[in-house]
């Protein structure tokens, strides 16, 4: 079962932002689920240099996940909207370090793939440079994960549109698709397509729908 989203991520030309930029580093799954639960991943439409916007990831680090959170568990967490974000304090970075964990910016050509298991500690990290970045966000899980509500919710949001975080299974699915700017519905912004996609039978099986058991 497979998530989509296509989006610029980083411009250059978005000064104020990219200048106010702080790291947060942190990984996307709960620690109290702990084992590979996800493979969060991205197709690059653009190149992404060393100073260009883009994926910075510490190597490795999904291996030590439990260990940090059973080592780590008195650590003050950093507040967040839900429990599938966890992000790293000074002294969690720190404990990264002390065990040989390396970060390391993840240069990419247009087309190419990127995976990662989502208990990696990862952040983007803005651009220095010229380019924009441009991705096609592709996350994955075992449909055998998803609950047949989960597929039901899924199938909703993915006629009307919404998007559902990098979680496959709709775990969170946001109220509306309308890009608000400086507070008001952008009038730009669109609730469907210009042009809208046709699905060939593989990626009709990603959206999770053929597995919604009818019932008798």
């Amino acid at each position: 079962m497979c998530y989509l989203y296509i989006g610029v991520v980083t411009s250059p030309k978005r000064k104020r932002l990219t200048e106010s930029s702080k790291p947060w580093p942190h990984q996307d799954q709960d620690p109290e689920s702990p084992g590979f639960r996800c493979l969060q991943g991205l197709v690059n439409l653009n190149p992404g240099g060393p100073d260009d916007g883009g994926l910075i990831v510490c190597k490795g680090g999904h291996k030590f996940s439990e260990q940090f959170h059973r080592e780590m568990a008195d650590e003050p967490r950093i507040p967040a909207w839900t429990k599938e974000w966890f992000g790293f304090t000074e002294n969690g970075m720190k404990w990264l370090k002390d065990h040989g964990l390396e970060w390391e910016k993840v240069c990419v050509e247009p087309g190419d793939l990127i995976v990662w298991d989502s208990r990696t500690p990862h952040y983007n990290v803005p651009p220095t440079g010229k380019n924009d970045r441009l991705a096609v966000y592709t996350c994955y899980m075992p449909v055998a994960d998803a609950s047949q509500e989960d597929l039901i919710k899924k199938k909703e949001a993915f006629e009307k549109r919404l998007g559902t975080t990098h979680w496959p299974n709709a775990q969170h699915v946001a109220p509306t698709n309308i890009a608000m700017r400086d507070g008001a519905p952008c009038p730009k912004a669109r609730e469907v397509p210009v042009e809208e996609p046709v699905l060939g039978e593989r990626a009709f099986r990603l959206t999770g729908i053929p597995y919604i058991k009818q019932e008798a």
